[in-house]
């Protein structure tokens, strides 16, 4: 399970429980903000989770603790290396619209056809993301120069 996969589970599984990730790791508390659980995005089992509150039972209904577990041991299952989401990808380029000044423009869709490729272009938002299997795909029909020089990498916002 991914890290962003675990805390969107939390958050929508649990009335009186939010997750958030944080640089230390997931921070899992209740409702009223108190913080209850931290697990290390690198944790391997549960003893690496830390536990800022001796008594769940005050925080969790017996159910809600099975879920919370099995969600928890999910995540410590997965090796460490497929927790991280994978790098996405924009390609830009500057196009001249108007005059001499060059805009930044993003492409947000390509066609390829049998002897064409047709780029479409529009604004940051309306671009479209590429992992980098679909990038190395697209260099069969594009000099991989070229896609590397256009490829910027998408900030988590």
């Amino acid at each position: 399970m991914k890290i962003n996969k675990l805390v969107k589970e939390i958050n929508s599984s649990f009335l009186d429980l939010k997750a958030i990730k944080r640089d230390d790791g997931i921070l899992i508390s209740s409702s009223n903000d108190d913080e209850l659980l931290l697990v290390p995005e690198k944790a391997t089992n549960f003893m690496d989770v830390y536990f800022y509150v001796d008594n769940q039972g005050k925080y969790f209904a017996n159910a809600d603790r099975e879920k919370l577990s099995a969600l928890i041991e999910e995540f410590l299952e997965t090796p460490v290396k497929e927790r991280f989401p994978g790098k996405k990808y924009r390609l830009v380029t500057m196009r001249y619209i108007e005059g001499p000044v060059a805009t930044k423009q993003y492409v947000s869709s390509v066609a390829v056809g049998g002897d064409y490729a047709n780029f479409n272009f529009g604004f940051k938002e309306d671009a479209e993301e590429w992992t980098d299997a679909n990038l190395h795909y697209l260099s069969q029909f594009f000099p991989k120069e070229a896609i590397e020089a256009m490829k910027e990498q998408v900030e988590d916002d």
